[in-house]
């Protein structure tokens, strides 16, 4: 006699599958989709966060971009215009102030104190901007160059020979400033400074293509080099 089955086949037939969870679906081992049904609030919380980051971060990105492009077309209105450019560039320096474009319209209000004889001015309106400059800014140079200029126009003889040796460190630069802190070391009488400074330039310009015994400038050099060390 057959030994009495216990288990209803039909019945296990008809037996609903357990309903499987969007993480079951993904393969993840068990230890992990127990740890996030744990601590799912947190981790929506989380990401409800990062998004929110992100698309305030996107916004703001967004925003600077819109600011850049008007600043940059008040800045050229500005210099195109025939009357009333001051009042125009004063407006940019003052809404763009931390854009490219407002701290060029700063630069043109400078130059045009300087040739309306403000020095003073333009010397404070420059300090400002090189302030605000990185130093790996294409315009640091060219306003170390023109804020020493000034401070050498104003006799402020220390100023523009500490705005050099910092132009100096810029390697595009450097001869200029070399020669400069040469010229100004030999106006305060610093002889041996006023040579050193001509020896850098023209080690740095001895070997650039296009220059040689014949370069104006280099002659000059070497001619105040010679005069300095009899």
């Amino acid at each position: 006699m057959a030994e009495h089955n216990t288990v209803d086949r039909d019945a296990i037939k008809l037996q609903p599958l357990a309903p499987m969870g969007l993480l079951e679906q993904f393969n993840l081992p068990p230890k992990m989709i127990v740890f996030i049904r744990r601590n799912q609030r947190a981790i929506w919380l989380t990401i409800s966060a990062v998004v929110v980051v992100a698309v305030a971060v996107s916004g703001f990105t967004a925003y600077r971009e819109h600011q850049a492009g008007k600043a940059a077309f008040a800045l050229e209105s500005a210099l195109a215009a025939k009357q009333g450019n001051r009042e125009m560039l004063e407006k940019v320096a003052q809404e763009y102030g931390a854009t490219p474009s407002g701290l060029w319209a700063k630069i043109e209000l400078a130059l045009l104190e300087e040739k309306e004889g403000q020095r003073p001015k333009a010397i404070s309106r420059l300090t400002e901007v090189n302030a605000d400059l990185s130093a790996t800014s294409p315009l640091k140079p060219l306003v170390l160059t023109k804020l020493a200029g000034l401070h050498e126009n104003e006799q402020q003889l220390d100023k523009a020979i500490a705005l050099h040796t910092e132009l100096a460190a810029n390697e595009g630069f450097a001869p200029s400033a070399y020669r400069a802190l040469g010229r100004l070391h030999e106006q305060l009488g610093k002889k041996e400074e006023a040579a050193a400074m001509y020896g850098k330039y023209l080690e740095l310009t001895a070997s650039q293509p296009g220059q040689g015994k014949t370069d104006p400038i280099r002659s000059m050099v070497q001619f105040r080099l010679n005069q300095l060390k009899k």
